[in-house]
């Protein structure tokens, strides 16, 4: 890649903003980004296909919708199942399991109060991604959590690769750009970007707080669920 054109990349200031929020926000969907950066959808489009052409990002079709994130970051299948569990019922049905290895999904249609539908919905969607595994017995089904449950229980995704950073600076360093980590700790990593011809420098900062899994405990989850309509009488959407 041509010196100018790799200049191009992330100094300019609307692409800087997007990879920043893919940093922030790894597998977020087109029309969530459209609100993030109150973009239009031509222009926000258009500078995806940028980014991805020059290998800074990668996509992926899931649940019917295309997500988005930094190459190299977290692997597909780990966005995925972070996907899998942004909404509240998916987070208490993943706790359910944590808490209650080999549990039945009726144990978990009545402890939750979703209907049996919306639970098996969920962790058919949580088994693609390898969130829980499922043993027959009999008639009837246990629960378990699988590899990429017990990673993200352990917090071992909660981190930036070496990889990545070798790669991010092999992608951006070239004259001028000389990227650096300035700061990385628990909760973050922050990484500047030297931008003479700019005036000013580029900081991108990828907030691992975030990425952090928060469960519903077992006390919380009785209290949580006695709160909880019943009025959930077919599959979620999300």
């Amino acid at each position: 890649m041509g010196r100018q054109k790799r200049l191009a990349l992330l100094l300019h200031p609307f692409r800087r903003d997007l990879y920043t929020v893919l940093c922030e926000n790894p597998g977020t969907y087109l029309l969530e980004l459209v609100d993030l950066l109150e973009s239009p959808l031509g222009t926000l489009t258009w500078h995806l296909r940028i980014l991805e052409k020059e290998g800074l990002i990668n996509s992926i079709k899931f649940a019917g919708k295309r997500i988005y994130f930094p190459k190299m970051l977290r692997s597909q299948q780990a966005e995925k199942a972070y996907l899998s569990l942004r909404s509240d019922t998916a987070k208490q049905i993943f706790a359910f399991i944590v808490n209650n290895p080999g549990c039945y999904q009726e144990q978990m249609a009545e402890n939750i109060g979703v209907h049996h539908d919306t639970v098996r919905w969920h962790v058919t969607r949580m088994e693609k991604v390898e969130l829980v595994r499922v043993e027959k017995e009999g008639r009837k089904k246990k629960h378990y959590l699988a590899e990429m449950g017990e990673a993200i229980l352990e917090g071992s995704l909660n981190t930036i690769t070496n990889a990545y950073v070798i790669f991010l600076m092999e992608k951006l360093e070239d004259g001028c750009l000389n990227p650096e980590i300035k700061e990385s700790t628990s909760d973050h990593v922050t990484i500047r970007i030297d931008c003479p011809e700019k005036g000013e420098d580029c900081y991108i900062t990828i907030n691992l707080k975030d990425w952090e899994f928060d469960f519903i405990e077992d006390e919380e989850s009785e209290q949580s669920i006695s709160e909880e309509t019943n009025s959930e009488k077919a599959p979620l959407k999300s």
